[in-house]
């Protein structure tokens, strides 16, 4: 059996580019607004009207952050981030790219616990950041996909750009235990590369105290 290990990746980032989310709320203020100011509906009509989009758009909200695609392997050569099989059957040649991340390029993988599963964070090492490209193109890609809704399918998924400056993939993972995911990955990595657990957020404020304790004590 091929020593490998995949796993279902959470939200909206394996198909729309970072931030497509918070311009739902955008369209629906505008439609509102357009709807209010230039329908003008009769009076009972307007609040129904309003309320019915505003259900839509939570719903949307919704689904849309909670779907889950296969977009994650871990192969002994390193990761791999993108759409695979069935799910690489949609529209826009952009949500069919991969991404890899060899090992040696990576400085720490971060594990830490989620309500849906666990959250993987991939630091790369300074020097091995991709081009993420002039902030021109992106503002002006950003702008005609508030504008043009469809112009995501042109954009490069969120999940295929790094954030923190270019250094660090985030990648949250469904249906797996922060331990799971550490012993599936264990055989995979190098011994040079260093898996952190991170521990939940009561169990960090708790040893922060007990050092601020014996730091004051000594």
């Amino acid at each position: 059996m091929e020593n490998r290990y995949a796993a279902l990746v959470r939200g909206p980032s394996t198909i729309f580019p970072r931030g497509y989310l918070w311009l739902i709320p955008v369209w629906y203020v505008a439609l509102a607004a357009l709807m209010e100011f230039k329908g003008q509906p009769p009076s009972w009509y307007g609040p129904i009207a309003v309320g019915a989009l505003l259900l839509g758009a939570f719903t949307l909200l919704t689904v849309l952050s909670t779907i889950r695609n296969n977009a994650f392997l871990a192969e002994e050569d390193g990761i791999w981030l993108g759409l695979r099989g069935g799910a690489r059957r949609r529209f826009g040649r952009r949500r069919r790219d991969c991404r890899h991340l060899p090992w040696p390029e990576l400085e720490q993988l971060k594990v830490a616990r989620r309500h849906y599963g666990a959250r993987l964070d991939v630091m790369l090492r300074p020097g091995c950041a991709p081009n993420q490209g002039s902030i021109a193109w992106r503002a002006v890609a950003a702008l005609l996909t508030l504008l043009i809704p469809a112009v995501y399918l042109f954009r490069s998924p969120g999940l295929l750009r790094p954030g923190s400056h270019s250094l660090r993939y985030r990648i949250p993972l469904y249906d797996v235990t922060p331990e799971q995911l550490r012993l599936a990955l264990e055989p995979l990595v190098p011994p040079t590369l260093a898996i952190v657990v991170q521990s939940r957020w009561p169990a960090r404020a708790l040893k922060r105290l007990r050092r601020s304790r014996l730091t004051t004590a000594a």
